[in-house]
Order: C-alpha cells, then sequence, then structure tokens
C-alpha cells in the first residue's frame, strides 16, 4: 500500500473516531486498532494525533474552499456567490459531523486552539468576496449573512441540490442588492 493511501485509510477511521468520541476521547492506540494497523505503522505515516486531525478536516474546511474562491471573470459577482455557496452549503451539509466536530473541538481543545479555523474560512471568504467585486465597506455585514448561512447548514443540513441552489441563490441576491445600496 502506497504512503497516500495509507494515509487516507488512517485519516478515514480516524475521523470517524473522532466524531464518535471527540478528539481527546480518541487515542492513537484506538486509531491504530480501527485502521487494522500497529501504532508503528501509525507513527510512521503521521507524526501525531493532531497532524491526523488536521489531515482530515483541513481539506473539508480549507483547502476546497480556495478552489471555489477563484474567480472566473466571464461571470457575475452575483453568479460567482451563487457557485461559492452552492458549493459550501454541499460541503457542510455532506460533512456536517465534522464540521460540528471542529468546531466543538477549536472552541473546548487547547492542543488545537492555535487553529482558529472559523477565522481562517472568514479571511479566506473575505479575500474571495473582494475578488468577486464586492464593495469591502460591507464586509462585516455580509461576512456574518454568508458565515451564518453556511453554519444554519450544519444543523439543518440539506441533499437536495435544488433546494441548496435555490437559498444560494436567494442569498446571492440579497448580498448583492446590499452591496449596491451602500
Amino acid at each position: 500500500m502506497s504512503r497516500e493511501d495509507r494515509q487516507a485509510q488512517i485519516t478515514e477511521v480516524a475521523i470517524d473516531l473522532f466524531v464518535e468520541n471527540g478528539y481527546k476521547g480518541t487515542t492513537t492506540a484506538q486509531i491504530a486498532e480501527a485502521a487494522g494497523i500497529s501504532e508503528v505503522t501509525l507513527f510512521r505515516n503521521f507524526n501525531s494525533k493532531r497532524e491526523i486531525f488536521l489531515h482530515g478536516v483541513m481539506p473539508i474546511l480549507t483547502h476546497t474552499l480556495e478552489d471555489k474562491l477563484k474567480v472566473h471573470k466571464d461571470i457575475s459577482p452575483e453568479e460567482a456567490l451563487v457557485s461559492f455557496l452552492v458549493d459550501r452549503l454541499a460541503v457542510i451539509s455532506e460533512n456536517h459531523k465534522v464540521v460540528r466536530l471542529v468546531l466543538m473541538e477549536n472552541q473546548m481543545n487547547h492542543e488545537l486552539g492555535d487553529m482558529d479555523f472559523i477565522k481562517k474560512v472568514g479571511v479566506q471568504i473575505q479575500k474571495g468576496l473582494h475578488e468577486m467585486g464586492f464593495k469591502d465597506a460591507n464586509q462585516d455585514f455580509i461576512m456574518r449573512l454568508i458565515m451564518g448561512s453556511i453554519l444554519s447548514f450544519l444543523y439543518l443540513p440539506e441533499k437536495d441540490d435544488g433546494t441548496v441552489r435555490e437559498f444560494a441563490s436567494e442569498l446571492a441576491r440579497t448580498i448583492s442588492l446590499i452591496d449596491k445600496n451602500r
């Protein structure tokens, strides 16, 4: 098995254990056992439990976000925002258990305290909004609308693509109106 495949295997079982038991309630021994490997093998692939955790959550939280915030010059700011929102709402709905875990651990776990996930996501979204063409003067209000809407999908996940697209379109239309009126 390649190193990448082994890391993916470990990460997959670790995330399930983290969701079930929390970060502190999950041990590397449990992760190794669930992955069907020894702890020695686990530590050949990752330096720490924290590294495993971050390897599992960062793609969901930030790496895919970076790609979706790249602005296509041939679409309007509102269309770019709809595309971004549809993607984020789908990612949040699909991964709501992991995102809830991250938010709880981020607040309660000092070992992960330096990883302010909400701030990192917020900074990326602000940058993306600016690149989309939204005015800086409205950033705080618009950010609260976006972040609040995205977080609402943690507790009310939606699998229907049409419903997600309709919500994203309404939110983008509202933000565009607010932005134009400032």
